[in-house]
């Protein structure tokens, strides 16, 4: 099945972090539930030079990447204004 890699950048308002962190149990609940099912395979935050969380890195697995950008628009980071950019890319885990 086609994999994908997901970059995603936050907001950078003053209130970006506190949006995060008001939402981060939501996706961290949802991204281990896919996990179990096989459609997320490995992610995790993009930190900034003094260890804050700036942004996403994911990879997952879906048949198609209309039906990742589905589920990325459902997730709390979209619906809860954490991801500003947000960049699809096909992608391949290496098998070592």
């Amino acid at each position: 099945m086609p994999q994908f890699l997901i970059l995603a950048d936050d907001y950078k308002d003053a209130d970006a972090l506190n949006r995060r962190l008001s939402v981060r149990e939501d996706h961290l609940q949802r991204v281990r539930k896919d996990k179990t099912v096989g459609k997320f395979i490995i992610g995790g935050a993009k930190l900034s030079t003094d260890n804050k969380m700036i942004g996403s890195m994911l990879v997952v697995e879906f048949e198609n990447e209309e039906l990742v950008n589905q589920w990325v628009q459902q997730d709390p980071y979209v619906t809860g204004k954490v991801w500003e950019h947000i960049q699809i890319l096909p992608f391949r885990v290496a098998a070592v």
